[in-house]
């Protein structure tokens, strides 16, 4: 049997595994230390908390909104921003300018890809429809029915000042938090393992659907974090997903607002979208993307030591 130094696969597989077992360690820490920091500001103000509806409850009392809303920005902060950057720090401190790829990338590519993701919501609204008339099993059902309550509650805006939290809790932390988790690391992760970079986007995009917790949001969701994963390839910037995570959700909550908060839980569920403007939106879809491939060298994400 050859020596360890003289088995670079398995070198390389050992690597990997400590390093997703790592980053699933210490995202862990991060929820336990947000929900012991929860529990005991709940016992300090002797707020009874037995489960996430308990917390999202107390939206309906205006004295709670912004202590809530604190609260679920503390969680994404503490998940998705602090536990990746201990996780880069851990095991890049040394380079981790150059590990995270926060660079600049070439301007037309923030016109062609939000350009390319709006071409999908058809389908994605097409997919959502069809997917809802399933008969799925009673817990899956209650899945999407609990995000859909949760998105509401966190949603509901009466000011411009509720409008600006909302855009910071909703557009900003997401789209800075989850393409640092996701594509700046997992995504990159997976391209260091398997050498191919579009196994690394479409695994990614599958796990990016399934941590949102929907049933009939999860391919929706993925084909949003597929989109996002090409505009990391191409432009070899996190910088670029980062934004068009954030001006999606952002646009999003915009739409909410102006709609004076109208819209039901099960609007965008049972809402049929014609076969025929699906068909020429997955055309343009497609257009944009040969163009982007054709007049964009993919720029390699794989990291290096």
């Amino acid at each position: 049997m050859l020596p360890l130094h003289s088995q670079p696969n398995l070198i390389l597989n050992t690597t990997f595994l400590v390093r997703a077992l790592s980053l699933i360690g210490i995202i862990i820490g991060a929820l336990l230390l947000f929900n012991g920091a929860l529990l005991a500001v709940a016992h300090y103000y002797n707020i009874q908390l037995t489960s996430e509806d308990d917390l999202f409850a107390l939206l309906k009392d205006e004295k709670y909104t912004l202590a809530v809303k604190s609260i679920v920005g503390l969680n994404h902060f503490l998940t998705f921003i602090a536990a990746p950057l201990v996780f880069v720090f851990v095991f890049y401190k040394n380079k981790i300018t150059s590990y995270l790829q926060l660079d600049h990338f070439p301007p037309p590519l923030l016109l062609w890809f939000p350009l390319a993701l709006f071409f999908l919501y058809p389908l994605m609204g097409f997919l959502t429809f069809y997917i809802s008339q399933l008969e799925l099993p009673a817990f899956m059902a209650e899945m999407d029915v609990d995000a859909m309550v949760t998105l509401n509650s966190l949603l509901k805006m009466d000011t411009v000042g509720d409008l600006l939290i909302n855009l910071f809790l909703i557009a900003i932390l997401p789209g800075v938090g989850e393409e640092l988790l996701f594509r700046g690391i997992i995504q990159k992760e997976i391209t260091n393992r398997w050498q191919n970079p579009h196994v690394a986007i479409w695994v990614t995009a599958f796990i990016f659907g399934v941590f949102h917790f929907q049933i009939v949001g999860l391919l929706p969701k993925m084909m949003i974090g597929l989109v996002l994963g090409y505009a990391y390839y191409y432009s070899g910037s996190l910088i670029l997903p980062m934004i068009m995570h954030a001006l999606n959700n952002g646009f999003a909550t915009l739409g909410y607002y102006f709609a004076g908060n109208q819209i039901e839980d099960q609007d965008a569920l049972v809402e049929n979208v014609p076969i025929l403007p699906v068909l020429i939106s997955v055309l343009g879809f497609l257009m944009i993307m040969i163009y982007i491939h054709k007049q964009y060298a993919p720029v390699n994400t794989e990291f290096h030591e």
